[in-house]
């Protein structure tokens, strides 16, 4: 069978029009019309998208579908009066499986808002067959849209075996001129919308060029990276899923990076307050993000324990809760501060204004080609990593370890900003093999933090009564086994180290990064 043609109808034309010229031709059956309205879904940062899948809601039914043949993959019907926010929303149903493994936890968000009202003629033969669906769709978009104007459409559906009625009644509509090929209704929905897809993404995607400036460069890079706070502002203001709070955060943090890492390029006497104002904003969210990471482990933690120890961790989390909504409205508080707001304004200014970045002395590697800087402070990074872990063995203290994780860290960002300055391939393989080895630096810190937070919270704990000491028992049991997967991880080091400086990641590392000299006046 062929597949469905789309067009839309000219702006003078009505579907009404159309009925009555196909009724003189050809011999037509239709019942009356339906109206239906809906909802497209997805998160803001367009994960069911990328999975090539589309999220439907029409009246009390949810239906996911396949973004190119918009077939139902599945579906799942939902009576609640409220809105489904996270897949853990959802019954137990194929759907729900689905969303977990797309969205993890990231909520729901509405992105399209209609009114359908829709139309099906059959297009009959002399035996009063069948031989062709035409679908008449009036669609009226609601919400945040460039045009109020309804679209609409026409759908040529084939039926099996009737090809060439297909064919003659394609032809017989351009012959009419009163519609044109089109894309799909979705397709065009989505282009009346001022949300696109891939409009966010928490990875980052800067483009330089080699013989740009290292001011230049650099004001790119720092632009972007307030874009990306100013973004999440609203999603951490009105708490709609944790990872608003994570990408704010790590804006924040590559950004401190870049002010640190990159040098030279700026005057000095202009970065001392924002450098200490971002630390600031970072401190500020330091505990809601623990929080969250939590709450979010809780399973993974319940799971850690025999069932008769599980329900003493419910009055912890009960706490963590507590606390958590009330670090919530301390941050909000911050957002909202005259701290924050100037701190956004002035950093924009500084950024956008060449005025800004007059000074007596030019820096010494403003001008310089970001190339050059690029291999000079990756090529550095590097270096400094593998000489430091090389001395790390089973008796270094943990802080040894903690300090490595920064440097990783710090190189990662390096990566990330100057990636399209270097041949993609390459890039990707050694950030692949530099997260493979930050993974086991990052559990091993994140065991420890959880170990310290466990201990404090056993340190309230009154022994009073049967309730406190299953609480006591349940929290010392998980820093147990917390503290048995922490010196698994610590074992692990040496060969993931081992594996991150294999001598082909060397030799690329070298190849793509050695042989620049810039000048470096300071060191952190």
């Amino acid at each position: 069978m062929g597949q469905r043609l789309f067009f839309t109808l000219l702006e003078d034309r009505t579907h009404q029009d159309l009925i009555q010229t196909v009724s003189e031709s050809y011999q037509i059956a239709h019942g009356p019309p339906t109206t239906r309205r809906g909802r497209y879904f997805d998160s803001f940062d367009w994960l069911l998208y990328k999975e090539s899948l589309v999220l439907l809601k029409q009246e009390d039914t949810f239906y996911l579908e396949d973004q190119k043949s918009f077939e139902v993959a599945t579906e799942c019907p939902w009576r609640r009066k409220e809105e489904a926010r996270f897949w853990w929303d959802f019954p137990d149903c194929e759907l729900k499986t689905k969303l977990n493994e797309c969205l993890d936890v990231r909520a729901l968000l509405p992105f399209l808002t209609f009114v359908q009202r829709h139309e099906k003629l059959h297009i009959l033969n002399n035996d009063e067959k069948t031989v062709l669906l035409v679908y008449l769709d009036e669609i009226n978009l609601n919400g945040d849209v460039a045009s109020t104007e309804p679209i609409r459409t026409v759908t040529l559906d084939p039926v099996r075996g009737y090809k060439n009625e297909f064919r003659d009644f394609h032809q017989f509509l351009e012959r009419l001129k009163v519609a044109e090929p089109s894309e799909t209704l979705f397709d065009l929905m989505l282009k009346q919308t001022r949300r696109k897809p891939g409009d966010y993404s928490s990875k980052v995607k800067i483009a330089l060029t080699g013989d740009m400036g290292g001011s230049a460069a650099t004001r790119q890079i720092l632009i972007y990276l307030l874009n990306v706070m100013k973004q999440n502002e609203d999603g951490v203001i009105r708490d709609i899923d944790t990872e608003f709070l994570h990408d704010f955060r790590v804006s924040g943090r590559r950004t401190r990076s870049a002010l640190s890492q990159i040098k030279d390029v700026f005057p000095d006497a202009e970065l001392d307050r924002f450098k200490q104002d971002f630390r600031v904003l970072g401190q500020y969210s330091n505990k809601l993000r623990d929080l969250d990471v939590y709450l979010h482990n809780k399973e993974q933690y319940l799971a850690m324990l025999p069932e008769n120890l599980r329900p003493g961790l419910d009055p912890f989390f009960m706490d963590l809760r507590k606390e958590r909504e009330n670090e919530l409205i301390r941050f909000v508080e911050v957002l909202r501060s005259d701290f924050y707001r100037l701190l956004v304004s002035d950093w924009d200014a500084f950024l956008v204004s060449d005025a800004a970045h007059e000074a007596a002395r030019t820096p010494v590697n403003a001008e310089e080609p970001v190339i050059t800087l690029a291999r000079a402070f990756i090529w550095r990074r590097y270096k400094k990593i593998m000489k430091v872990g090389a001395k790390i063995d089973n008796d270094s203290l943990d802080e040894r370890l903690h300090s490595l994780r920064i440097q990783c860290k710090k190189l990662r960002y390096l990566l990330e900003f100057f990636a399209s300055l270097f041949p993609s391939d390459e890039i990707t393989l050694l950030t692949k093999q530099l997260k493979q080895f930050q993974d086991n630096l990052g559990e091993f810190n994140d065991l420890s933090v959880q170990q310290n937070t466990l201990k404090e919270y056993l340190d309230t704990i009154v022994p009073e009564s049967d309730r406190a000491i299953l609480v006591a028992a349940a929290i010392g049991g998980l820093i147990t086994n917390l503290n048995m997967r922490q010196q698994h991880v610590r074992a692990e080091f040496s060969d993931q180290f081992r594996l991150f400086g294999q001598k082909k990641n060397t030799k690329l590392v070298k190849q793509l990064f050695k042989d620049e000299e810039v000048l470096i006046t300071k060191e952190e």
